[in-house]
């Protein structure tokens, strides 16, 4: 039986109505909508939105406005039952509008100043909707967020553990698994503690999950205290490196998403096994190396122009003239723009695997990681061999490819800073760029030079590392699952490829 419309107002007759007012029915409608199994309130509510100036709003007013249209793309997506696990093609655009909104949501500098359960519960929506699309190590990142401000939030506790099971679920090494699956389970345990908090529905996905768990993994190794303990070398310059590297989550190693481990303090990360013809040379392992090896390179050029500041003797020899405009220059502050261009170009390359390894048969001058995808130029038709995919890690490339700004491509944008990211990239690259001390950043300057603070530019390319780091788990992980369901004819011969010796990299 439906709900009675009550207490909720109408702007069909004409009469004018505040901002605040306006946020606040928007609200009142979605609420509606989702009581009363009446879609039409949320269209209703997206329309009124888009009547808002937001320049007249304030801050607060941005962010509840914000708040409230991700909720809403998100149950229209409920509303059209879109199963994002069939078909990537099924629910873009609420699932693109839903994460845009609220990732503007949270990007307002006043919003680490708003209540701090709707800080929570955005940023566990966020975590919750990236885990639906296979982006584990994002929704990791965010729920952990929503723990950091109330530590037994139970609705981010519970997600935890569930998407670290699913993250449990796409491993291809047993030893990474069963440390998932435990701390999955401890999470799920806190979360369903605290049920009462939280609606039926949920706690009866934790309980489930919980149960399953307890029925194929032996008590004593869920109740049992796992030790993460490794040795981070005896040399004070590896050791403060890799303490570094684990404290920002930048090891090719799924462990490092449970937090600051040591035993995650390596990039023990490969391909899983792949089977090919027997005349076939390694050739994707060989690729996979080389992109461990820029990746693992950008990271280390970021650590030294970030955290080892001192001066080069290199800077002695090279005389500038002092433009008046508070612009640095050095040696360190080049480490980290080439860690940057490094990182972008690790992207494309993921997409040149993949146009390979699935024979999608784009020309090679034609690849980027942006139109990989797409059967047009535009991004408007998903190819055949994505669009039918149940293969989830695939699926979070191609989301995180949505992170990406491409000039040609007229699809919307999941990251709102996405086309500042490629500007940064371009003029690097090919134009003026400059980093300064004082005055007007993030802009370009006399339509010539792109300008930015030093500590704005170390964040940006901070953001980039951690995604390239994700695209290359992902990848890791898409192509184990291709291979558990590629049809294979004949008899196979396995053929081991022993690790590289160190002492071969001079």
């Amino acid at each position: 039986m439906k709900k009675k419309n009550k207490g909720i107002m109408s702007v069909d007759d004409g009469n004018p109505i505040s901002i605040t007012e306006s946020i606040a029915l928007i609200g009142q409608y979605f609420d509606y909508a989702l009581d009363n199994g009446d879609p039409s309130y949320i269209t209703r509510g997206i329309a009124l939105a888009e009547k808002i100036n937001e320049a007249n709003c304030t801050q607060q007013e941005l962010i509840t406005l914000h708040y409230f249209l991700s909720n809403g793309w998100f149950s229209l997506q409920g509303f059209q039952q879109v199963h994002l696990d069939a078909d990537l093609t099924l629910g873009r655009m609420e699932m693109t509008r839903g994460l845009f909104h609220l990732r503007r949501c949270i990007a307002f500098p006043g919003f680490q100043n708003t209540q701090a359960e709707l800080q929570c519960q955005a940023y566990t929506n966020l975590g919750n909707h990236f885990s639906h699309v296979g982006q584990f190590i994002e929704a990791i990142q965010y729920w952990r967020k929503a723990l950091e401000i109330i530590p037994y939030f139970p609705m981010a506790m519970g997600n935890m553990g569930m998407g670290l099971y699913r993250y449990a679920s796409a491993q291809h090494l047993d030893t990474h698994r069963d440390i998932f699956v435990h701390q999955a389970y401890q999470w799920l345990k806190d979360g369903y503690s605290l049920r009462k908090f939280i609606h039926p529905s949920a706690a009866g996905e934790f309980r489930s999950l919980l149960r399953a768990i307890e029925k194929n993994w032996p008590e004593e190794f869920l109740t049992r205290k796992m030790d993460f303990s490794f040795a981070l070398g005896k040399q004070r310059k590896i050791k403060e490196y890799r303490e570094w590297g684990i404290a920002n989550g930048l090891y090719l190693n799924p462990l490092n998403d449970l937090g600051a481990l040591e035993l995650a303090s390596h990039d023990c990360l490969h391909l899983p096994s792949i089977t090919v013809s027997l005349d076939s040379r390694p050739k994707y392992h060989s690729l996979y190396n080389q992109l461990k090896q820029e990746y693992g390179t950008a990271r280390f050029l970021f650590y030294e122009g970030t955290q080892l500041p001192a001066h080069s003797y290199s800077d002695k020899d090279i005389k500038l003239v002092d433009t008046l405009d508070y612009a640095d220059y050095s040696f360190n502050l080049e480490k980290v723009k080439i860690a940057y261009r490094l990182i972008y170009s690790i992207f494309d390359k993921i997409a040149y695997f993949l146009n390979d390894y699935l024979a999608i048969g784009i020309p090679i001058n034609q690849i980027s990681f942006r139109v990989l995808w797409h059967a047009d130029r535009k991004g408007e038709t998903i190819r055949p061999q994505f669009s039918g995919s149940s293969n989830l890690a695939l699926k979070a490339l191609y989301w995180l490819s949505r992170d990406l700004f491409d000039k040609g491509s007229n699809q919307e944008l999941l990251e709102p800073e996405a086309k500042e990211l490629a500007d940064i990239r371009n003029h690097i690259e090919h134009r003026s760029f400059k980093i300064k001390q004082y005055g007007n950043w993030g802009e370009i300057e006399d339509g010539f030079t792109f300008a930015i603070g030093r500590e704005e530019f170390e964040q940006k390319t901070l953001k980039q590392l951690k995604l390239a780091r994700a695209a290359l788990i992902y990848l890791s992980l898409a192509i184990h699952e291709e291979e558990k369901h590629r049809v294979r004819k004949g008899h196979t011969i396995p053929y081991y490829l022993p690790d590289m010796r160190q002492d071969y990299k001079i």
